[in-house]
């Protein structure tokens, strides 16, 4: 089965050394990154150990999920493209598997393989190619010509819900997402270095992630909107009291993303009028 229709997109952010000898199976596809932690060092590991290295760029800037993809999908040159991290472990066969979907049916704009322990993803029917109605971002193949049409990922998501939202406005289109179960992977959540940098990341922007979800497909209520950022002020003098820091800090991040979310509202009705 060719593989040189394929490009591998990969975006990183303060990854632990230890997971990039997961990334040694891409090595003969086509492969593109964008590294948002400026490691220096890294690049030159990559020049070095990938021979099909076609685009790589480093930044002080962390552009988010959202945002670092559709970058990266821009400057892919072939029909398709998988979009992998770190944590994620899968073997060549199963990469090129994720490209039958898309031979199975014409609708197919994503293709994703059973991720072990995802929920979502176990086998619920007989048909090992069948169509499901959301993804995770944290691996998936697309076919960059249909991934542009729907106009990729909302920037205005930093990073959690882009793929949510992406799966939402899918089921709205023509287009479909379908699982091959002859494609198998192994996701073990642990792509960044955990510190409180990384926690106010990935908390803050949950919970912005999730207003903003529910603000575009009127959800949001304002009562929780007024509610919310109280209860977690509570939730963060209370863990203090106990002597429990991190949850005082994970309560004090979420207040953080509710304030970012009304931030961005009150902007875009601004440019509005």
């Amino acid at each position: 089965m060719k593989q040189n229709d394929i490009s591998i997109i990969i975006l990183l952010f303060q990854t632990p050394k230890k997971l990039i000898k997961n990334l040694k199976i891409y090595k003969d596809f086509k492969i593109l990154v964008l590294d948002q932690g400026n490691d220096k060092k890294l690049e030159k590991y990559f020049r070095n150990f990938f021979p099909n290295l076609e685009f790589y760029k480093s930044t002080k800037e962390n552009l988010g999920f959202a945002k670092g993809i559709n970058y990266l999908v821009r400057k892919v040159k072939t029909k398709y493209f998988l979009c992998t991290q770190p944590d994620i472990l899968i073997q060549k066969k199963s990469i090129l598997n994720l490209r039958r979907p898309f031979e199975y049916n014409k609708k197919c704009i994503l293709s994703v393989p059973a991720i072990r322990g995802f929920e979502k993803y176990k086998k619920r029917k007989k048909n090992k190619i069948y169509e499901i109605e959301n993804f995770i971002g944290a691996i998936f193949m697309g076919e960059k010509k249909k991934f542009l049409e729907l106009k990729m990922f909302d920037e205005n998501f930093f990073f959690y819900w882009e793929d949510i939202d992406f799966s939402s406005r899918i089921l709205k289109s023509k287009y479909n997402i379908f699982i091959n179960h002859d494609s198998k992977a192994i996701h073990t959540w642990s792509s960044t270095k955990l510190n409180i940098s990384s926690m106010f990341i990935k908390n803050s922007n949950f919970k912005y992630g999730e207003y903003l979800y529910q603000y575009k497909n009127k959800k949001l209520k304002t009562v929780k909107i007024l509610r919310q950022p109280f209860a977690y002020l509570f939730l963060c003098l209370l863990n203090l009291m106990v002597l429990n820091p991190k949850k005082s800090l994970e309560n004090l991040f979420n207040i953080y993303g509710i304030m970012k979310f009304i931030i961005l509202i009150l902007v875009l009705k601004k440019l509005r009028f």
